[in-house]
């Protein structure tokens, strides 16, 4: 029986597969299935929920990145990413229109609307229960304004402008949903049927909106109305992506170097301020072009599995800068105490999520030195907070280092510093908590904030420009005294935990930095410290002598100044910002500290000699011989049936 012959193909599927080669073609990816859009822009909400209420509450939290390209908690990291960076940047077009829309408002729950709807809860005790009822049916809130932003971008301004599935989409465009296809179509949510009914109202209140303005854009609407502060973050060019070689997985970098150029990749081998990273246990910088493929860089096997780490270049200025640092370390002077440094214990008082962490035992030099000391040095990582010290763990892992480093959940401020256990620290990296003002873009805090306020829409005509200039000024003020007394509250913990790390009897340098561009965390903080560093012997070195950007001179002076590194990206520096100072303890008392420690050293390895020794002639001590048969080193056969000879007796 000859076998049946194939089925036919359909019409629509050779279109299908004339669609799959032209995407093939052009370089573009498969579309995501709406069930998997669907969870994007659900887990998109959800980080926006939270960026928002850190805006509200005028308090930094976790960056945009930190929250969208976690492969842990998010399924599709780098779609999720792109829906919340782009919706962010409309954010406060996108609040006008729902405000301005009479069935939206009733139907979007505000999170600043939970306690209004507390209190008239409170007043409305008298009324009849019916009465109650009917009302909470009729006002019922069920689209979160997180999700609304969500659905409104991706409806208005998204490049497929729309929320629905694509084959729904289809059929109702062609006037073919019948039966069948009700049946194959996939139902909406309530959230999504409250924005799809309001589909043409809403665009036409864009239109209108952007018309008025004479704007060209979205982003151009937004951009006009942000102070000069916040306009950068809107609509700024992207920063060169930067990147290490871990050493602590990669032993011929030269390899992965060449895979990279192999992919097409274009980046600097050396970067200008930082080297090529030679020094202590060997780091190896690599700066992409802003061009770079992002998303292909980020999936690369290299980068999955911890031997590319792709860091910010400021954030790897304070473990260079500490263990590195060219200047000194190449000095006749200094050589043999970096070395002594490199090759001993090292704190990382501040330790989650641990980049800086894993770039410290990078850069510890396991090589013992001529006289056949040191060698082998240990991170000490402490993190008080239980949810980022497991992070911290996970990144350890990761990056190959979880024989270098110790994890330690506790506050640092509750280190004793004369406990044993650090008594080879020879240096401790701090990086306290701070604002976070040099990572804003990364954020996007400053422009939901700024979206948040009632006078956002300038266009109100019944506003005159002295009003409208009066209010302004009112609200900077109004902000500036909250961004006061915030920094102010983390500038007592910055210099109460730097002043702990100086008392520390062992500790040669140490590295402030913080992720702030304000004074108050920086310049302010050094010059607080300074009187007890003198009186403890350090005093600020010089760190990366090719950076341009130094300290305000008004605060320290011009000298002090000169030796602190400043990065701020709004002047036009190509990374985030940041600031980092060196302390370190003065060549001689460096010498006193190494020579004591050593001694005090030599001095216990004598008295542990001496009491085995006394031990072992008093017979104290159990001596454990091995056993073995007539014929010397060859193994004891065991007989069949036979018990197993005890191997020590």
């Amino acid at each position: 029986m000859s076998p049946s012959p194939p089925p036919l193909r359909k019409k629509s599927d050779y279109e299908d597969e004339d669609e799959a080669n032209k995407r093939k073609r052009s370089g573009k990816r498969k579309p995501l299935p709406f069930s998997q859009v669907r969870t994007c822009r659900a887990q998109a909400a959800k980080v926006l929920s939270k960026l928002l209420r850190c805006a509200r509450e005028k308090k930094n939290g976790a960056s945009i990145k930190s929250l969208t390209l976690d492969a842990k908690r998010i399924d599709f990291p780098s779609a999720t990413h792109a829906i919340v960076c782009e919706t962010v940047k409309v954010l406060p077009l996108l609040r006008l229109l729902i405000k301005e829309n009479e069935e939206m408002r009733k139907r979007v729950l505000f999170e600043d609307d939970d306690d209004d709807e507390k209190e008239e809860d409170e007043d409305e005790d008298d009324t009849p229960p019916a009465a109650k009822k009917q009302k909470k049916k009729t006002n019922e809130k069920i689209l979160p304004e997180s999700m609304a932003y969500v659905l409104l971008y991706e409806l208005l301004l998204s490049p497929g402008k729309s929320i629905t599935p694509p084959r729904q989409q289809q059929l109702v465009a062609t006037g073919k949903e019948g039966e069948g296809a009700k049946s194959s179509a996939i139902s909406l949510t309530e959230a999504e049927k409250v924005v799809t009914s309001k589909t043409e109202e809403l665009r036409n209140q864009l239109k209108e909106r952007l018309r008025k303005a004479n704007a060209a854009s979205a982003l151009e609407f937004v951009e006009r109305r942000l102070p000069e502060r916040v306009r950068k973050i809107v609509n700024d060019d992207p920063m060169s992506r930067f990147a290490r070689v871990n050493a602590m997985k990669v032993r011929d970098a030269g390899v992965l170097v060449k895979e990279l150029k192999e992919r097409g990749f274009a980046f600097e081998e050396e970067d200008a301020h930082l080297g090529g990273g030679e020094g202590g246990g060997g780091c190896r910088y690599i700066s992409f072009s802003k061009d770079c493929d992002r998303k292909k860089l980020s999936g690369m096997k290299m980068v999955k599995n911890g031997e590319l780490i792709l860091q910010g270049k400021s954030s790897c200025m304070p473990a260079h800068c500490l263990l590195v640092n060219e200047e000194e370390r190449l000095s006749d002077d200094m050589s043999a105490i970096f070395e002594r440094i490199c090759q001993s214990d090292v704190i990382d008082a501040c330790a989650a999520p641990g980049n800086k962490t894993t770039h410290l035992a990078a850069l510890l030099n396991d090589k013992k030195n001529k006289n056949g000391r040191g060698g082998g040095g240990k991170v000490f990582a402490f993190e008080k907070d239980h949810r980022r010290a497991q992070r911290l763990r996970d990144t350890i892992d990761l990056y190959g280092c979880s024989k270098k480093v110790i994890v330690a959940k506790k506050n640092f401020l509750e280190v004793d510093e004369n406990d044993d256990k650090y008594r080879n620290v020879r240096s401790i990296l701090l990086d306290p908590s701070c604002s976070g003002s040099g990572t804003v873009q990364n954020r996007g805090d400053a422009l939901m904030e700024y979206a948040l306020k009632d006078g956002y829409d300038d266009e109100d005509e019944e506003e005159d420009d002295a009003e409208r200039n009066k209010r302004r000024e009112e609200e900077e003020n109004e902000e500036e005294q909250t961004r006061k007394k915030r920094v102010m509250s983390l500038q007592k913990f910055q210099v109460e935990v730097l002043s702990h790390a100086m008392r520390f009897p062992g500790v040669l340098r140490i590295s402030y930095s913080t992720c702030s561009i304000y004074r108050e965390e920086n310049e302010d903080v050094v010059q607080k410290v300074m009187p007890l560093a003198k009186e403890l012997g350090f005093e600020l070195a010089k760190c990366l002598p090719k950076w341009p950007r130094r300290g305000f001179s008004e605060v320290l002076g011009e000298a002090e100044a000169s030796k602190v590194v400043r990065v701020n990206p709004f002047e036009g520096d190509d990374c985030e910002g940041f600031f980092v100072a060196v302390f370190q303890r003065k060549k001689e008392l460096c010498e006193k500290i190494i020579a004591a420690f050593e001694k005090e050293r030599e001095e216990k390895k004598s008295k542990q000699k001496n009491k085995n020794k006394r031990e072992l002639e008093s017979g104290d001590v159990v001596v454990v011989v091995p056993v073995l048969n007539a014929t010397g080193n060859a193994k004891k056969k065991k007989k069949n049936g036979g018990s197993k000879m005890p191997l020590f007796r």
